[in-house]
């Protein structure tokens, strides 16, 4: 049973989206964009989260062993474990909210662009964090029963979608560069199965459309204005202010929006 359990909440989340179509209306002509769920969205994530989930559930043996043993045998060979994927896997979504501060053309102004990443922040933490409590799936390395899906991995393909349905394929090819890296280094430092990769970039795939789905019922609800992209109307303030604790030397930030 354990094993049909991703087949299950795929299934559902697949079904989900079709829930937030009718918010897809304008909210005002002042608008760059109002995003528009289409079925073509679901293709990606759908192939990728339904491969990890059919490896996973009946090819494990055949092929998430083999792959794992080749990259630990053939490719690794005993070397040191590189986890340089523990810091990079965040650099696609500092490129989502930092690149249209530095110039580059975006589809969405910053505070949109905040609400939609924390939005699908949201649900994939909620759902991932949900699929590796109640899947008890083993890591290759034996540490824990908590490997699918693979956390690293679905943030960094969120993120590196993001990229791409901001600032198009120019900025979101480099993005997915990055992505792909994070997901061949759980492979190579043993800690995750393919599946679980699969099933990672998938769900970070779909999560990052979840997020611009929810955009605009969610400013609806908070009345939250849109800004336009000529500057003449800007009821919108932002303030980031880093800063360093100065007991512990942490590096910390501040965010501020004034409506």
């Amino acid at each position: 049973m354990r094993r049909l359990l991703p087949l299950i909440l795929v299934l559902s989340l697949l079904g989900a989206p079709h829930a937030s179509a009718q918010y897809a209306a304008r909210r005002d002509s002042a608008a760059v964009s109002t995003p528009v769920f289409r079925a073509t969205e679901l293709i990606a994530p759908g192939v990728l989260m339904t491969s990890g989930v059919l490896i996973h559930c009946f090819g494990h043996d055949a092929i998430d062993v083999p792959v794992n043993r080749w990259a630990q045998e053939e490719w690794r060979r005993g070397r040191p474990e590189r986890n340089f994927d523990n810091y990079i896997q965040y650099l696609p979504l500092a490129m989502d909210l930092g690149l249209g501060l530095v110039g580059a053309r975006s589809e969405h102004a910053f505070v949109d662009r905040t609400l939609e990443t924390a939005l699908g922040a949201l649900t994939l933490g909620a759902v991932s964090w949900t699929m590796k409590e109640v899947i008890d799936s083993p890591r290759p390395n034996g540490v824990d029963a908590r490997s699918f899906p693979s956390g690293h991995t679905d943030w960094v393909f969120f993120g590196a979608e993001l990229v791409r349905m901001e600032y198009g394929w120019g900025w979101g090819a480099g993005a997915y560069a990055v992505a792909t890296t994070v997901a061949v280094m759980r492979n190579y430092n043993n800690w995750h199965w393919m599946s679980d990769c699969l099933m990672g970039a998938g769900l970070g795939i779909l999560t990052a459309h979840a997020g611009r789905w929810l955009l605009e019922p969610t400013k609806n609800l908070l009345h939250i204005p849109t800004i336009s992209w000529d500057g003449r109307r800007t009821p919108v303030q932002t303030a980031f202010m880093p800063t360093i604790d100065p007991v512990s030397g942490t590096v910390c930030a501040s965010l501020a929006f004034v409506f």
